[in-house]
């Protein structure tokens, strides 16, 4: 976000230069306690923003421009009592190439340790006055993949993105007119619509995938692994094969079964259109389709899903509940404090959704498709099914769960909630209620 608080200089007043030597510094010592005055988006100080973001595949790189003009009309300044010399502006971290400057010449500007920038400007805004700078920086990102933030506040802030034509682009607002133009499409937001958080986005240029071929060594048999991804991604793919040859093995342990289908794994570098706005979307032996920006937890996710399948389970929550919590237990051999974050985050989310959208798992499904209506009700859904298969881990333990899985294979039909209930208490002495509180409460 960008602070609205620019260095208000203040100066004598010869109107009162009458006043006693004793009051005159008392004023002066005042007038310099202002001299740094945070204002809002009000009458006093007025800031415009144009803001252009340009998509520049060929160089890996997203060019920044912003005009900003800076009206003074604190009236605090009137008669030359003060004015204003700087503007403070939050830029990304990752910004590279950062430069400032006017009509005549370059700003002079500085990072403090607050994070944001100050920019200096090259001459003094008294009151009624204005002045334009412009701003320009590079984001960098893949050949054919691009994720960045437009990153904008206020109310008085025009942004336009031009994305070459051939890339699929997905927005997390929606509140844009969009051009389709011969070489590019451009997409609009009006000045007067509010900015109070950065609006992700995510472009991919279609285009034809290169494969990464690999090998997994099972305790039944040999797994071939393939990965197709776009050029550019060699980096992403061999993350990829990576933590899936690691994982599957891991996940075979856990378990307490080998890999179930007699079908090897493509997994396939996937858009957001592809994977349905999920991150990772498993169509079992057509490959898992994994959104380019996803984390290692979700392709972990999409391969436990080999293992719930096997399981016969008929119920939304013991399908992605299961994957969750063994995504978890990987994790946290692979990636410890990964692991540990993960569960963290998916308890305190379920803690603090609950009173809102709380329903029972009996009656959980999910959508083909994530929008802005349904996004918080599943992610509710999933923190819920991993809040109550954790507990079932934390309350019976990893020999119970594989000794249920065991039950699950041999029942070899599908699994309701009646039937996971019948099994979990053939298998453990503990109290299960807590269980059908999850389901039916």
């Amino acid at each position: 976000m960008y602070i609205k608080t620019s260095q208000l200089i203040v100066m004598g007043n010869p109107e009162k230069r009458r006043l006693s030597a004793s009051a005159g510094i008392i004023l002066f010592i005042l007038l310099l306690c202002t001299a740094h005055i945070a204002l809002a988006d009000g009458e006093e100080v007025i800031t415009e923003i144009n803001s252009t973001y340009t998509l520049v595949p060929e160089d890996g790189i997203v060019k920044v421009s912003k005009e900003i003009t800076f009206h003074n009309n604190d009236s605090k300044t009137r008669y030359w009592r003060g004015y204003y010399s700087s503007f403070n502006h939050y830029l990304p971290d990752n910004a590279l190439k950062v430069e400032a400057f006017d009509s005549e010449r370059a700003l002079i500007f500085s990072r403090t340790s607050e994070g944001y920038h100050t920019f200096h400007f090259n001459r003094k805004v008294w009151y009624e006055e204005s002045y334009t700078f412009r701003i320009e920086y590079e984001l960098e990102t893949n050949k054919n993949t691009a994720v960045f933030s437009l990153s904008e506040y206020g109310q008085r802030t025009e942004v336009i993105l031009e994305v070459p034509a051939g890339f699929d682009t997905y927005l997390s607002r929606d509140d844009y007119e969009v051009e389709e133009r011969m070489y590019s499409s451009v997409y609009k937001f009006e000045k007067g619509q509010r900015w109070d958080r950065s609006c992700v986005v995510n472009s991919v240029r279609v285009s034809p995938r290169l494969t990464l071929k690999g090998t997994a060594v099972l305790s039944e048999r040999d797994v071939d692994v393939q990965i197709r991804y776009w050029e550019g991604e060699e980096a992403w793919a061999q993350g990829v094969m990576q933590t899936t040859l690691e994982s599957l093995v891991l996940l075979e342990e856990k378990w307490g079964f080998a890999y179930p289908p007699e079908y090897n794994i493509t997994i396939t570098q996937a858009n957001i259109t592809e994977t349905g706005g999920y991150g990772g979307y498993n169509q079992g032996s057509s490959g898992i389709w994994l959104l380019y920006t996803s984390n290692h937890g979700i392709l972990i996710h999409e391969l436990a899903h080999y293992w719930t399948r096997a399981c016969n389970f008929d119920q939304l929550w013991m399908e992605e509940g299961y994957a969750d919590l063994y995504t978890y237990l990987v994790l946290e051999e692979m990636e410890p404090e990964e692991g540990i974050s993960r569960r963290d985050r998916f308890l305190g989310k379920y803690d603090t959704m609950k009173e809102e959208y709380d329903f029972p798992l009996s009656d959980w499904s999910t959508p083909a498709s994530l929008d802005g209506f349904n996004e918080k009700q599943v992610d509710f859904g999933y923190k819920k099914s991993f809040a109550l298969t954790y507990s079932i881990y934390e309350t019976m333990g990893l020999e119970t769960l594989q000794d249920m899985n065991q039950q699950f294979l041999a029942l070899q039909s599908d699994i309701d909630n009646a039937d996971y209930l019948n099994i979990a208490d053939s298998v453990s002495d503990r109290d299960i209620s807590f269980i059908e509180m999850y389901l039916y409460a």
